[in-house]
C-alpha cells in the first residue's frame, strides 16, 4: 500500500501508517460523518444522481401518469450561469494544457444542451420506462440557481466591455443564450478581461440546481377521416356575422365536439381543415369531404377501432353530418389536405331550372365530354372575404338529363377544377363567368340545388372502423 501511495504522490502521516488508535474500553467514539460530495462547480449538480433522482420524482409526481404516450422529450430551460461556467472552464484548460491542446473556436466539450440529450434523455427514458421521441410528450424542465442573478448582471457588464461598439448602440443590453453561444468563446473574447468580471476557473458552490417547475405538454395528434354534409342549413364553421351567432351549429363544432374530447381537455385549442368546403345550403355525399383534426396536448394519443366507431355513430345521430374512416395519422401526411388544391377535380350535381321546357337541342349542347376554360370573376357574394380576382378555371365535362317529373328542370353533373364557382358558372352572373352554362345554350338558367358528389382525393386510407366491432 505504502508503494501505492508514494505511486500516487500522497503523503501519508505516521498516524495513517500506525492506523487509528484502539478503542479505550467503555469509551464511546462518535458516529462516523457521512462525506459530502462536493457540488460540480461547471455544471451544478446537473448530472448528479441526486438530481436525477430528484427530476424522476418530480415528474412522477405531476400528472405524467394522466398521459398515454410512449415517447417522451425533454425541454429543460437551463440557468445561463451554467454557460458562463462552461466557458470559465474553457479558459482554464487552455492555461492548463495550452491553446494547441485546446483550440479557441473548438469547445473541449459538447454543449450543454446536447450533453443533456446524450446523458439525461436515455436515464430519464430508462426510469420511465418511456422512448424517446421528439414529438412524444414534452417534459418542460425549469432549473434555477442562486448564483444567476449575481453572474448574469456581471455579464451585463463584462458585454459592455467586451463589445464596446455593438453596446453603444443599444438603448438595452439583450443577454441570451444565443448570445453567449454566439460571441462568447476564446476566439473573441480575452481571458483577462472574462477574469476581471468573472472567475477562472469558475467558482465552487455551495448549493446544485433547483428544480423549480415541471409541466407537461401532451404531443400534437392528428385524427383524419371523411364527413358527409347532409343538411342545407349548415355552415361549415361558426358562422358569426356582427358578433351574432347566424346558426347554432356547424360541421366543426359537430365533429369536434365527438372525436375531441376522446384525447384532450381543451376542445377549443383543436384545429379543423379540410379539403375545400361547401356553401351552407350545399350537400356533400359520395365518399364525403377529407378532414383533419389537429389536437394539442392530448392526454390520449390513440384510440381503437371501437372508439373511433363510437365516434362515428355520435356524429351520425345528429342526422346533420356523417363521418367514417376516422383514424389517427401522421402530421407528414397533413400536407395531401392543402398540396395542389387547385388542381384537384370536384364532381358535382346541381338540380337547374328553365323559364321554358327542355328542348333536345339545349340537351345536346349540355352533353360536353371535352374539357374547356372559363375566366371567373370573385362572385359578388363572397366578395365581403375574398378579394377581386378573374380566375381561369377548367371545366374538365358536362352531363345533362332532363327531370323525370317537370321538364323545366335539369339535373346538370359537372365535373371541375378545384376553386371553380358552381352556382356563378350555371347562371354566369352577368357575364361575370364566361362561357357559362346560360351563355352556352343561350338561355336564362338558375339553380336550385347543388350537391357534391365526389371529390379527388384519395386520402386518408379507407377503413371500415364497424368491421371489427361487428366481428366481437
Amino acid at each position: 500500500m505504502q508503494k501505492t501511495f508514494q505511486r500516487l504522490d500522497v503523503k501519508v502521516t505516521e498516524e495513517d501508517e500506525d492506523g487509528p488508535e484502539e478503542d479505550t474500553p467503555g469509551e464511546q467514539q462518535p458516529e462516523a460523518k457521512k462525506p459530502r460530495l462536493s457540488i460540480c462547480s461547471t455544471c451544478l449538480g446537473l448530472f448528479s444522481k441526486e438530481f436525477q433522482t430528484q427530476l424522476i420524482d418530480g415528474i412522477l409526481q405531476s400528472d405524467f401518469a394522466k398521459y398515454d404516450s410512449e415517447g417522451i422529450v425533454l425541454a429543460i430551460s437551463l440557468p445561463m450561469t451554467l454557460q458562463l461556467r462552461q466557458l470559465s472552464m474553457w479558459f482554464a484548460l487552455q492555461r492548463k494544457f495550452g491553446r494547441t491542446a485546446v483550440d479557441d473556436n473548438c469547445a473541449p466539450d459538447v454543449p450543454i444542451k446536447e450533453a443533456v440529450k446524450l446523458i439525461l434523455h436515455p436515464i430519464v427514458c430508462a426510469q420511465l420506462g418511456k422512448e424517446y421521441d421528439a414529438n412524444g410528450l414534452m417534459i418542460n424542465i425549469d432549473l434555477r440557481h442562486c448564483t444567476e442573478a449575481e453572474d448574469v448582471a456581471k455579464l451585463v457588464e463584462l458585454n459592455k466591455a467586451a463589445f464596446p461598439a455593438k453596446a453603444a448602440h443599444q438603448k438595452r443590453i439583450e443577454i441570451s443564450r444565443g448570445l453567449l453561444e454566439k460571441q462568447y468563446q476564446p476566439s473573441r473574447l480575452k481571458a483577462d478581461l472574462f477574469e476581471k468580471y468573472l472567475p477562472i476557473p469558475p467558482a465552487a458552490v455551495n448549493d446544485p440546481l433547483q428544480l423549480q417547475s415541471i409541466e407537461l405538454a401532451g404531443p400534437l395528434v392528428c385524427v383524419a377521416g371523411r364527413y358527409r354534409k347532409l343538411s342545407r342549413e349548415l355552415s361549415h364553421t361558426p358562422w358569426v356575422l356582427h358578433g351574432q351567432r347566424i346558426m347554432e351549429d356547424s360541421i366543426e363544432e359537430i365533429i369536434v365536439r365527438n372525436v375531441g374530447k376522446h384525447f384532450s381537455e381543451t376542445p377549443e385549442k383543436i384545429t379543423f381543415m379540410s379539403s375545400g368546403r361547401e356553401d351552407v345550403d350545399v350537400r356533400c355525399l359520395g365518399k364525403g369531404r377529407p378532414f383533419v383534426l389537429e389536437i394539442p396536448n392530448t392526454r390520449c394519443s390513440s384510440m381503437t377501432r371501437q372508439q373511433a366507431f363510437e365516434m362515428e355513430q355520435a356524429v351520425d345521430l345528429t342526422g346533420k353530418v356523417s363521418i367514417h374512416n376516422l383514424q389517427v395519422v401522421p402530421r407528414e401526411q397533413l400536407t395531401h389536405i392543402k398540396t395542389g388544391e387547385e388542381q384537384k377535380r370536384k364532381y358535382y350535381r346541381a338540380l337547374c331550372v328553365l323559364e321554358e321546357p327542355v328542348t333536345l337541342e339545349i340537351l345536346q349542347k349540355l352533353q360536353i365530354s371535352e374539357s374547356f376554360d372559363i375566366q371567373q370573376k370573385t362572385p359578388i357574394r363572397v366578395l365581403h372575404r375574398r378579394p377581386l380576382h378573374t380566375r381561369p378555371r377548367t371545366i374538365f365535362s358536362v352531363k345533362t338529363r332532363v327531370h323525370r317529373e317537370n321538364p323545366r328542370l335539369l339535373v346538370i353533373d359537372l365535373v371541375s377544377q378545384a376553386g371553380t364557382y358552381i352556382k356563378e358558372l350555371v347562371h354566369g352572373e352577368f357575364g361575370r363567368t364566361a362561357p357559362s352554362i346560360s351563355s352556352i345554350i343561350g338561355k336564362p338558367i338558375d339553380i336550385l340545388a347543388l350537391d357534391v358528389v365526389g371529390i379527388d382525393l384519395d386520402w386518408p386510407s379507407d377503413v371500415n372502423n364497424a368491421y371489427n366491432v361487428d366481428k366481437c
